[in-house]
């Protein structure tokens, strides 16, 4: 009996036969690394199954726990089509020589697994006692590849409420906001609570990166007692900016939200500011201005401006950007009023 099942295996392992499997024998590997279904592509498939049946053999394994009976390698959507369909059957290729890693690395091939899928393998595999270059080259990654995406198995919690939310699902963003969150703890959660609930792409992140470190020179100096002179305008307005930027931030910050993303009229929202907030955000905006207006290199300036993130589509940034192109228009005069209203009725980047 043993020699027979042996052989009938043989037969339903070749490349060219596959064997109908009762679907009644068959389970699904727990450790599957796809955890989520389309539920509207899977009854499309099952009504295409329903019509045309399976065309293309799943691939399973025998299962080591309960004789005459398999695990499935690949084919999870059609084997959940065909039991949706109300078949009893399934075309299936034994492959005994399968691994979790193959799993991924056919779904990886189709982009087919979502980041925390892949984390969630790539955590596995450590907990067996798995290197990160191991695992890399098992399915043909790099090892920063596998370093970002296992950052997501152990998120600072208001990193993972951005994730899970999906305010940013970037795997590369969500690891660089958290090497920012360990050495910028209170500086990370003021930017997301002051952010929500916009989007976070990876430009954002390395906006508020440069922030920072610009952030942390400023203080350095100021420290240390240095101070540094700069040979002509243009370079002098680009320290007055960085140097601008630790105290206003947050108010140019606010005053875009709230004129964005609550929809505060320019003239309702400078009425009930403070005295005191009023005065600072028109000398800031009034500085941005001026500097526009006094640039020798207005070109050069707006491109270093924009690579180094001084300059964005949004938040302080817009703000700072509008006001220093109306200075730039040299006949302007400072205007409040018309620089916010610019900022309301700009289209959203």
């Amino acid at each position: 009996m043993t020699e027979k099942r042996t052989e009938i295996g043989k037969r339903i392992a070749s490349p060219i036969c596959a064997a109908e499997i009762d679907l009644d024998l068959i389970i699904e590997d727990i450790h599957q690394p796809r955890k989520e279904f389309n539920e509207d592509t899977l009854r499309e498939l099952t009504e295409t199954v329903k019509l045309r049946g399976v065309k293309s053999p799943i691939s399973v394994r025998p299962n080591p726990d309960k004789h005459g009976t398999y695990i499935i390698n690949h084919g999870a959507r059609r084997y959940r089509a065909c039991i949706n369909a109300g078949l009893k059957t399934i075309p299936a290729f034994i492959d005994t020589d399968y691994s979790e890693a193959d799993q991924v690395i056919e779904n990886l091939q189709r982009d087919n697994l979502t980041s925390r899928e892949i984390a969630d393998f790539i955590g596995r595999q450590l907990a067996a006692g798995k290197t990160k270059s191991e695992i890399a080259k098992r399915i043909g990654k790099t090892n920063p590849y596998i370093t970002t995406h296992a950052a997501l198995l152990d998120l600072p919690d208001p990193i993972n409420e951005v994730y899970q939310s999906e305010r940013c699902t970037d795997v590369t963003a969500i690891y660089d906001l958290t090497r920012l969150y360990k050495s910028n703890k209170e500086e990370v959660i003021n930017w997301l609570n002051l952010s929500a609930p916009e989007e976070i792409s990876r430009l954002d992140v390395k906006h508020f990166s440069k922030f920072l470190e610009q952030k942390k020179r400023q203080s350095f100096s100021e420290t240390e007692g240095q101070s540094q002179q700069e040979e002509d305008k243009s370079n002098t307005a680009v320290n007055q900016h960085e140097k601008k930027q630790s105290t206003p931030v947050s108010l140019l910050d606010s005053i875009y939200h709230l004129i964005k993303k609550d929809k505060r009229k320019p003239q309702d929202l400078i009425r009930d500011l403070s005295k005191d907030d009023k005065k600072l955000l028109t000398t800031r905006v009034k500085g941005y201005f001026d500097e526009g207006k006094n640039c020798s290199n207005i070109i050069q300036y707006t491109i270093h401006a924009l690579q180094d993130g001084r300059f964005s589509a949004k938040g302080s940034g817009a703000l700072q950007l509008i006001a220093f192109l109306y200075g730039a228009e040299r006949s302007a005069s400072f205007d409040l009023f018309k620089i916010l209203d610019e900022l309301a009725n700009q289209e959203a980047g």
